[in-house]
């Protein structure tokens, strides 16, 4: 008899501890610790993230501490992960100062705790610098003026252990690059004000170093505010059906809506392409030189920032407007179009309302955009001079006559293309600060 209780007894026991540690709450292994970046370096304000996991049966307790000078400082400690969490990521702020660390050698610990009954616990420990320091900007030149719908250029020079720098421009930020002189403290960078800002707006210029220390430069400057025109244009029947038509990727009978949607839905999406190309900065060195180029022997028809409103049968379509962003220029039929500077072919093909496009970039994160073309001579990848000629222009995408939609954009933003048209612009704003820092600053660290 006590036999048979004790094997019973004994198969419970088996049945209980399987159940048991199928479901997890007997388990054996580890929850795991998962960086995107490994920290090494601490600061007054240092961002570390990781992900934590555990598969069977899920997390339980997670703790951040640091250990610097025999004091354990906490600085994350989460009981409050819903049972049976299989995963959960984390982005802590270490703020140095507040927690009391000075500078010098410290250890960061991270320890994860599963719900198990054996309560397994995985410990990471890592060594780190402690750096409050915040790291040098002095900046060497700037922007006296600049326009709404302008291009500002700037140069700095910062410590050596920078990791991120870059400009503020209201609330949007560009980046700045330091291979554009041998001396890699250098930075420099070309950055649009945008066109739709009527009010002057902070200009900083910022560094992060590895440690998360954080410096700030205001840049003092002059705003000086560009009134845009504003016109209506009267829409045909004959206009929607042989150019807004054949452009809808939609069937829309009706010519308002189908006009909406062409010139609001596909504008923004073929925007968003041509942004997301002159955004990806690849040459940062200036491979321009002098003014740009204006389409020869021709005369402007439409002006940057053009604010446009759209008339059909008498009323204004509600819903309808876009800003023209670059200058309309028109010479003969199927005039040679050529580069504006020295630059590398990005893009070429076709861009919805903009036809059969072109883009160059000219270095320092500055864009050249050709649209409306009959057809392309480069190819993407393509070294070309300036004046090579590079198309022919038509009336592709959404033009009324034959002329060439020229655009500049630095950093993925429009700009007025009238600047960079202008000789003395050129000299005065970028040349010769370029040289005059090349020669000081320009040589080896």
């Amino acid at each position: 008899m006590k036999r048979r209780l004790v094997l019973l007894l004994l198969i419970i026991a088996v049945v209980a501890g399987g159940y048991a540690y199928f479901k997890g709450i007997i388990d054996f292994t580890k929850p795991q610790v998962v960086f995107s970046e490994i920290p090494k370096y601490i600061g007054a304000n240092k961002k570390i993230s990781f992900t934590v996991k555990d598969n069977n049966p899920g997390l339980k307790e997670v703790k951040v501490y640091i250990i610097q000078n025999a004091k354990n400082i906490p600085v994350l400690e989460d009981k409050n992960i819903p049972e049976g969490l299989k995963e959960k990521s984390y982005t802590v702020n270490i703020k140095g100062r507040q927690l009391g660390l000075v500078e010098g050698k410290a250890k960061l610990f991270i320890k994860v705790k599963d719900g198990s009954i054996l309560g397994n616990e995985n410990t990471l420990e890592y060594d780190i610098t402690v750096d409050l320091s915040p790291p040098v900007l002095s900046v060497l030149s700037s922007p006296a003026t600049i326009i709404n719908g302008g291009t500002g250029f700037l140069f700095f020079r910062t410590s050596k252990d920078v990791a991120e720098t870059g400009v503020m421009v209201g609330d949007l930020k560009f980046k700045c690059f330091n291979n554009i002189f041998e001396n890699k403290q250098i930075y420099g960078c070309a950055f649009p004000y945008p066109y739709y800002w009527n009010k002057k707006k902070p200009i900083v210029a910022y560094a992060v170093d590895r440690a998360g220390n954080e410096t700030k430069n205001g840049i003092m400057y002059f705003f000086k505010r560009v009134r845009y025109k504003k016109s209506i244009i009267n829409l045909t029947d004959s206009f929607i059906e042989t150019k807004v038509r054949p452009l809808s990727d939609k069937e829309i009978e009706d010519p308002v809506e189908l006009f909406k949607y062409v010139n609001v839905e596909m504008r923004k999406r073929n925007e968003e392409k041509i942004h997301s190309i002159t955004k990806n900065v690849k040459h940062v060195k200036p491979m321009f030189h002098g003014k740009f180029l204006q389409l020869k022997n021709s005369k402007m028809l439409g002006g940057f920032a053009d604010y446009r409103k759209y008339r059909y049968k008498g009323k204004i379509i509600k819903g309808a407007d876009a800003y023209h962003k670059g200058m309309d220029f028109a010479s003969i039929k199927n005039a040679p179009v050529q580069a504006a500077n020295d630059g590398i072919v990005r893009f070429t093909g076709f861009l919805g309302i903009y036809g059969n496009s072109i883009i160059i970039e000219h270095g320092m994160g500055v864009f050249t955009l050709y649209s409306h073309l009959a057809e392309s001579k480069v190819k993407e990848g393509d070294v070309v001079v300036k004046g090579q000629e590079i198309g022919i222009t038509d009336t592709t995408g959404l033009a009324v006559g034959d002329h060439l939609h020229f655009g500049v954009l630095v950093q993925g933003l429009e700009v007025h293309p009238i600047e960079w048209l202008d000789r003395k612009w050129i000299k005065s704003r970028f040349e010769n600060e370029y040289k005059r820092i090349e020669k000081l600053y320009g040589g080896k660290n």
